[in-house]
């Protein structure tokens, strides 16, 4: 006999993840008529035609994609603040993720979902420039399963930072020049806040635009530049050609949570990650007291199977694939 499982709160639709008997879609793609952004982080290059977002992460988008932005009717909300969207209550908490990431709570008759998309880490491995995570409780939850496999495991971020500028002084002794690979949003701005006092910074216009959102929010960072200026250390996203930037002598160290699977061409790699690590995402969701938790991409697999228990009901929904239902 079969066991029935009631359809999840949370469905695939034409533009990625909705709310199920709502129109709210969760971090879409393409232009639907209503979307939640949690943060600027990856945001798509077309944006819905009205957004649900905080405050922060509408300035980031303002500076990274200023047309998109243009384009969209935003709806800014501010954390902890409850508001009404057609059917929907909506209340924002920070994510801990970047500044100005966001979880939502959804609710409505007979409904009672926290989608926390990409959180931070906690305690030792709080991000040093983004909001406090905040332990939200729940009935059902829906979360990004990023680094949702055991391997995925990270050090305290104290000591992380530590090694990060023990690479530079090495570097910059040998007459190399320091490079470091890492998101323009939310690895740069911990690199700036650590070691800015200390060096000069040469960011990517990108990372570089970034910080200044950063700064005008009150997060206090120094020492970076442009570039093209003067500098000790240059630090670019991934996507950047090294080759393009002309420069002499250099060593390269890449920041990234998938440092914990090594990563060709690299010098050094640390795994300082702006995401919760697999024993953070478990004790995240333990401690909502969902009975039905939905894992989305990544390591949807592995953290569901991880979660599921007598009276936990954890289903992986795989964006671009059918849902997988246990049992079934």
């Amino acid at each position: 006999m079969r066991h029935r499982v009631d359809p999840p709160e949370v469905e695939r639709a034409a533009n990625g993840l909705r709310v199920r008997g709502h129109g709210l879609y969760l971090e879409p793609r393409g232009r639907p008529p209503l979307g939640f952004l949690a943060h600027a982080r990856g945001a798509p290059p077309v944006l819905p035609e009205r957004m649900v977002v905080t405050g922060p992460t509408s300035k980031l988008l303002e500076a990274a994609l200023p047309r998109a932005l243009r384009r969209t009717a935003t709806l800014p909300a501010v954390y902890g603040q409850t508001f009404a969207l057609g059917s929907l209550r909506l209340t924002l908490h920070p994510a801990g993720h970047v500044l100005g990431s966001a979880q939502v709570r959804c609710e409505a008759q007979g409904l009672d979902l926290v989608y926390a998309g990409d959180i931070g880490g906690a305690g030792a491995r709080a991000s040093l420039t983004a909001e406090t995570l905040e332990q939200l409780t729940c009935t059902t939850l829906a979360i990004r399963a990023v680094y949702g496999h055991p391997r995925y495991v990270f050090p305290p971020r104290a000591l992380l930072l530590e090694r990060l500028q023990d690479f530079v002084e090495r570097a910059l002794r040998d007459g190399k020049t320091p490079v470091i690979v890492g998101a323009a949003l939310g690895e740069a701005q911990e690199v700036v806040r650590h070691l800015g006092g200390r060096r000069t910074l040469r960011l990517h216009p990108t990372a570089f635009r970034a910080c200044e959102v950063y700064t005008a929010q009150g997060c206090e960072l120094k020492g970076f530049v442009r570039l093209d200026d003067e500098g000790d250390v240059v630090v670019v996203p991934p996507t950047v050609r090294l080759a393009r930037l002309k420069l002499r002598a250099y060593r390269i160290c890449v920041l990234s949570g998938r440092a914990v699977d090594g990563i060709a061409g690299a010098d050094e790699a640390l795994p300082l990650a702006d995401h919760a690590g697999y024993d953070e995402l478990l004790g995240y969701i333990r401690a909502t007291g969902a009975r039905r938790v939905l894992t989305i991409g990544g390591h949807a697999e592995d953290l569901a199977q991880a979660v599921r228990a007598p009276g936990i009901e954890a289903l992986a929904i795989r964006e671009q694939h059918q849902l997988a239902l246990p049992g079934l």
